[in-house]
Order: structure tokens, then sequence, then C-alpha cells
């Protein structure tokens, strides 16, 4: 059996799942659906609040704050 034959319908079937799992699964299920879906939400924006937005006028914000004597 090759591997894209399992892996394309498992990564279907898990997208399903956490995308719209909630909706149509019965009890147990929808809410593991929906537990997962914020453990992965919170997971992924964990992973990128370490990073600051370019700023393009930081250089001129400084200049202003130094001539302004603050």
């Amino acid at each position: 059996m090759r591997v894209k034959e399992v892996i394309v319908p498992l990564l279907v079937v898990g997208l399903v799942f956490v995308g719209f799992g909630d909706r149509f699964l019965p009890a147990p299920l929808s809410t593991a659906s929906a537990s997962t879906r914020e453990q992965l939400n919170g997971f992924f924006k964990g992973m990128f609040t370490g990073f600051s937005t370019y700023n393009r006028y930081h250089k001129t914000e400084e200049m202003i704050r130094q001539a302004e004597g603050k």
C-alpha cells in the first residue's frame, strides 16, 4: 500500500473533523472536535506572538523624540 493512498484520506478526514465536526457529529465527538480546534487555534496563535510588526517610520519617530528632548 502506498503512503499517499493512506495519508491523503486521513488528512481530509482530519481537516473535516477539526473544521466541521462539531456541527454534524454526535455529542462526544462534537465536543472533541470543538476542543481540538480551540487547542490548535491557541497553538498557532502562540507560535506567532513573538513576532513584532515592522514599523517603517521607526527612525523618523526616534528622531522626533530626540529633537523634542524626550
